[in-house]
């Protein structure tokens, strides 16, 4: 795997998909980024086997491949490396190559055959709206979500969709 990306898309991807990465597991693959490349992009995915992320970005990609490498040392790396073309590339002993500048870090990658699957999204079941006419909804329906655990079935909101219309419900209590 090779690629040239510009710094502020590929942080942006980073920042975007380490949300999804988990804090506190027994499997370090959940601890990673699984780093894929198609013909002209790169695919960022992080999945803590509840929460999953994936960002395309486009990229230069001058060799196919995959890997998975630690979300905490690649980002921060990335992070603070100067605003310009970063090279990626795995070499011959798996090593998660990063070049900018004269500078150059290694790190360590994880098998990408053991990263876990996101589950598969049905078609017919799926809606398309603006990021924030869902902030919007859930900031008006989020005040009415118990903060109590012992009654599971009201810490969240309801989306209800019918006839292309989006209903978000939610209350304390009965």
């Amino acid at each position: 795997m090779k690629f040239v990306c510009e710094k502020s898309n590929l942080l942006k991807a980073i920042n975007s998909v380490v949300r999804g990465v988990s804090s506190k597991t027994t499997m370090p693959i959940l601890e990673g980024i699984l780093i894929q490349t198609n013909e002209n992009q790169v695919k960022l995915t992080t999945y803590d086997l509840e929460l999953g992320i994936e960002y395309v970005i486009d990229c230069e990609v001058l060799e196919q491949g995959n890997t998975v490498v630690t979300a905490s040392v690649f980002s921060e790396i990335i992070r603070r490396l100067p605003d310009t073309d970063i090279t990626i590339t795995v070499d011959d002993k798996d090593l998660l190559v990063i070049e900018c500048e004269g500078s150059l870090y290694k790190l360590a990658t994880m098998n990408p055959l053991e990263f876990p699957e996101l589950p598969k999204i049905d078609e017919e079941n799926w809606v398309e709206l603006e990021q924030n006419t869902l902030k919007d909804m859930i900031s008006k329906t989020i005040f009415a979500v118990s903060t109590e655990v012992h009654r599971p079935i009201f810490t969240g909101c309801l989306f209800e969709i019918k006839n292309n219309k989006i209903n978000v419900v939610a209350v304390d209590r009965i």
